[in-house]
């Protein structure tokens, strides 16, 4: 698989949403959401991921093949990896299972990953 950055459009937009987030009167509200959501994600990670993936900041993945949650977003878009996840994600070797989430569920997955992100 073909490791890429972020694409200037993708650093683009998450700068302009960086700001409109912060500069909203909702601003708290959202960041304490976002939060939550994360929470949520970190709890269906820790139950489903954590076998294989390295699921915080510095350690290593129990299985050295599987990514850790902290580098994910070079390998795959997480734009696009809730939606895959409720499609039932099917990763191109035979030690990852087949997910298929509910969307709140997928949601939270992905905020915890976005969470994580080394920058």
């Amino acid at each position: 698989m073909k490791r890429c950055s972020l694409t200037f459009k993708q650093r683009l937009r998450r700068s302009i949403l960086a700001v409109l987030v912060a500069s909203s009167p909702l601003a708290g509200v959202a960041t304490a959401q976002a939060s939550e959501l994360a929470q949520q994600g970190q709890d269906i990670a820790q139950r489903l991921c954590a076998s294989c993936h390295a699921l915080g900041r510095a350690e290593r993945s129990p299985m050295p093949t599987a990514p850790a949650f902290r580098r994910m977003e070079p390998r795959v878009d997480l734009d696009q990896m809730a939606e895959r996840l409720q499609d039932g994600i099917i990763a191109g070797h035979p030690e990852m299972p087949t997910f298929v989430m509910k969307e709140h569920e997928a949601r939270a997955l992905v905020a915890y990953m976005r969470s994580l992100q080394d920058n």
